[in-house]
């Protein structure tokens, strides 16, 4: 009897984490990018502040394929235990992006263990997720107020916050 109440829970819970996984997939749908082919032959130094201090980095992120907003590549690093950093750079010119939010993004384990996908995006959509502690937060007193989900658009040549969602950091380091 206690296996069928189960199964029925089971039955119950299946269309709901389906529905949740949906959510997530129509979410970058909602900011759609073309895909273009687009192949700058090296990274645009020149115009990129601050871009010959990860020169190795981004001249190998730049022979990848076309990841982010229809024409960009996204290319991250270590920056520490618990830290991801990382550039943006525009296919078609070379030229890379330095995202405040993008910059030190803190990260760490939660009741799920650590966050696998600290950034998430897609080749198709402009939209932006990083999970975690933005690079953009200043101030970082209280990691439980800022710990969460934040959700970006790639607008023109930088990230705009669309909105954050809190999360509860319970496991402390």
């Amino acid at each position: 009897m206690k296996s069928v109440g189960i199964c029925s829970i089971l039955i119950l819970l299946l269309p709901i984490a389906a529905f949740a996984q949906k959510g997530r997939a129509r979410a970058f749908a909602q900011y759609p990018a073309k895909v273009e082919k687009a192949r700058a032959k090296a990274i645009d130094f020149k115009h990129s502040y601050g871009a010959d201090t990860f020169r190795t980095r981004l001249t190998n992120g730049l022979r990848g394929e076309v990841n982010f907003a229809g024409h960009y590549i996204v290319v991250g690093w270590g920056c520490g235990t618990g830290c991801i950093s990382g550039g943006i750079i525009d296919a078609r010119n070379g030229r890379v992006y330095f995202p405040n939010a993008f910059h030190d993004i803190g990260v760490w384990y939660d009741d799920n263990g650590y966050t696998a996908e600290a950034v998430k995006f897609r080749k198709n959509s402009r939209l932006f997720v990083i999970s975690g502690i933005s690079g953009d937060q200043e101030e970082r007193s209280d990691d439980n107020k800022i710990w969460g989900d934040y959700y970006y658009e790639w607008k023109g040549n930088g990230l705009s916050l669309i909105k954050f969602v809190p999360r509860k950091r319970t496991n402390e380091q």
